[in-house]
């Protein structure tokens, strides 16, 4: 465009030059002047020329193809409609979000699925009941609230539906009349075009598949079921909020033919209605959808300004941030669809998979206690009969051991006091002595009994590769404990000489189960030979377990595909040793990016904000430094440095 601007401004710079000359140089013959003027002429003309040549050259060299970006829109009064009320808000999505080319595509109810599943579609606008059936299993997740246009211009974020009749039905006055009548719905699986009804039927006792004479699905437009009942084809039917109106206001029919049935009166709500209201329309992103351009298109939605030109041709008014779908849930729940179908189901194989555990202990306890109780009645039987031959000695010496009982039971209190205490004062240290005993001997059994297997028979082999595995996870068992026994010590801060590819080996066996959970692959590419560093080892664990743990929350949250975590150590040019702990995550906000290590800042929904700052300040406390930066490929990489331990250690 710079060369376009420049090329344009040829012959204007042309005629300046000789326009100068011709001022300045007095001496010049006519002639001259007059070809000059001559040559001024014809440069402007082959500029001139030139001109377009050069602006389409440019024009083709620089326009990049937009990137084309599909909204799929539920279609509830005919594919036409959709594509005529819903094109201007990709129009102005396209004109918002340089590089792209929003395209809408009408969808009916039983496409959805097909067309999430293909990727034909990048965002979906749909019903907050469709959203709830989606939004589990494919993964969807809202970005904005659809603002509705109710009667005056009011703006309304909630809608409803009507249950309505022909005004002459003065059989028909509320829901329960409507047993052993024909009733017309859009679709079994509409959420303003039947379920909201539905809800109201089931909460009067009525089963609209039993008691309705027959339960109809017209499919959309909805404006089928508005026909329908105003010919007496059906004796009622129900349409979202709003349908109604809107058909009257454009001429198709006329209100006063109509009776709405079970009405309801909400403050500010403009529409007929007959049921409970809930959240309007979502926006939603699907799972494949890219996070940042997501961002940019809720940003845009929120940015719309009421009565902008894409809302007034969409008529709605605008968007705001997602509602809560409480709601909807709720009404899934009370009527078992969607993702609460098998709600409420129990049978026996699900109770014994679920508490198998404890139904074991339960019965183990149960066997227990009647062996137990068999014992406790036959040492009783066997009192008994002592009792009874020793009951006159008993009597001549019941004072005394009144007495005895009393000061027994004194000595029994306070030793058991004394007990209790000594007992609370060695827990704490001798936990994990105690689980290092059975952890001992389970492995020294096992150990001793693969030493005795001798036989080559392929069940000698399989039990002693048993036990060699009991062994092994028995090690490992003590082993965890010994981490988390120093890992959770009071003991203060000992400066030592460390190694760190040591400390990193062991920080990633830490990590490896809950890495592996993650579908995480931890890599260590560690420099060998380092100079040992002056710090505490439980710290620089400390540092690193948090460093690797945020990597591993980043890349889940962010929903990667390929989870990587690069542990790396090298040596500086000045000597100190740098350690990097790298992800594959998303980039860093570059706004953000210094803000991570204050106190208190976290991009986590339920994060505290301190584990960087805590991390910065123990790396700090060892003289060195820990930053992070932007990688190219997208993650972040957090780099501390230390220098070589000098000197004497604590």
């Amino acid at each position: 465009m710079a060369r376009l601007n420049a090329t344009k401004n040829i012959p204007a710079r042309v005629e300046k030059y000789f326009l100068s000359r011709r001022r300045g140089a007095i001496k010049i013959t006519g002639a001259l002047l007059r070809r000059a003027a001559f040559i001024a002429v014809i440069v402007m003309i082959v500029v001139g020329a030139m001109i377009p040549f050069f602006g389409a050259r440019a024009a083709a060299q620089g326009a990049a193809p937009p990137e084309v970006v599909r909204i799929g829109v539920l279609s509830f009064r005919g594919k036409e409609v959709t594509v005529k009320r819903w094109s201007p808000t990709a129009d102005y999505l396209t004109h918002a979000i340089a590089g792209t080319r929003f395209e809408i595509v009408p969808l009916g109810l039983e496409e959805i699925t097909s067309a999430i599943e293909a990727r034909r579609v990048d965002f979906l606008l749909t019903n907050p009941g469709n959203y709830i059936n989606l939004e589990s299993p494919y993964g969807i997740s809202r970005i904005t609230t659809m603002y509705s246009l109710g009667a005056n211009k009011a703006i309304i974020n909630e809608f409803g539906a009507v249950i309505f009749t022909r005004k002459n039905r003065d059989d028909i006055t509320t829901l329960r009349d409507l047993r052993g009548k024909t009733f017309l719905a859009v679709a079994r699986h509409g959420f303003g075009g039947y379920l909201m009804a539905a809800r109201e039927f089931y909460d009067r006792l009525i089963d609209p598949e039993h008691d309705f004479s027959s339960l109809n699905f017209s499919g959309a437009p909805q404006d089928l079921v508005v026909y329908a009942v105003e010919a007496g084809a059906v004796d009622a039917g129900t349409v979202r909020t709003g349908v109604l109106e809107n058909m009257a206001a454009d001429g198709k029919i006329d209100l006063a033919d109509f009776k709405v049935l079970n009405p309801q009166h909400v403050a500010g709500f403009p529409y007929l209605l007959s049921t409970r209201l809930y959240p309007e329309w979502p926006f939603s992103k699907l799972r494949h959808t890219d996070q940042i351009l997501a961002q940019k298109v809720a940003i845009a939605l929120l940015s719309m300004k009421p009565g902008a030109p894409a809302a007034r041709a969409g008529d709605y008014g605008g968007w705001t941030v997602p509602l809560d779908y409480q709601r909807v849930h709720n009404l899934y729940l009370d009527l078992h669809l969607g993702p609460y179908v098998k709600f409420g189901d129990i049978s026996f194989k699900k109770v014994f998979y679920k508490y198998e555990e404890w139904i074991f202990m339960a019965v183990a306890i149960l066997v227990i206690a009647l062996v137990w109780g068999a014992r406790v009645e036959h040492l009783v039987q066997e009192r008994t009969a002592a009792l009874s031959r020793a009951n006159e000695t008993l009597e001549r010496e019941i004072r005394v051991r009144k007495q005895a009982e009393e000061e027994a039971r004194r000595h029994q209190h306070d030793l058991a006091h004394i007990t209790r205490l000594h007992t609370m004062g060695q827990m704490a240290t001798s936990l994990a002595h105690e689980i290092n005993q059975p952890l001992a001997a389970i492995t020294n059994y096992a150990k001793g009994a693969v030493r005795r297997l001798t036989g080559e028979n392929e069940a000698d082999k399989q039990i002693k590769g048993a036990l060699e595995r009991i062994a092994q996870q028995a090690e490992r068992a003590a082993e965890v404990v010994k981490r988390i026994r120093a890992f959770v010590g009071k003991d203060p801060p000992a400066m030592i000489a460390l190694e760190i590819n040591d400390i990193i080996r062991n920080t990633a066996d830490f990590l490896g189960a809950e890495a592996a959970r993650n579908r995480c692959d931890i890599r260590l590419v560690l420099t060998a030979k380092l100079p040992p560093v002056r710090a505490d080892r439980v710290q620089l664990e400390q540092v690193l377990l948090n460093l690797g743990t945020n990597a591993i929350e980043s890349m889940v949250n962010d929903g990667v595909k390929e989870r990587t975590i690069r542990f790396k150590t090298r040596i500086g040019p000045d000597g100190w040793v740098a350690v990097s702990v790298a992800d594959t995550g998303c980039a860093l906000d570059e706004k953000n990016i210094e803000k991570i290590f204050e106190p208190f800042y976290t991009s986590k929904k339920n994060g505290l904000g301190m584990g960087l700052s805590i991390s910065r300040s123990i790396i700090e406390s060892f003289g060195g430094t820990l930053n992070v930066k932007k990688q190219p490929d997208g993650g972040a990489e957090f780099t501390f440095r230390l220098p070589p331990a000098r000197g004497k250690m604590l």
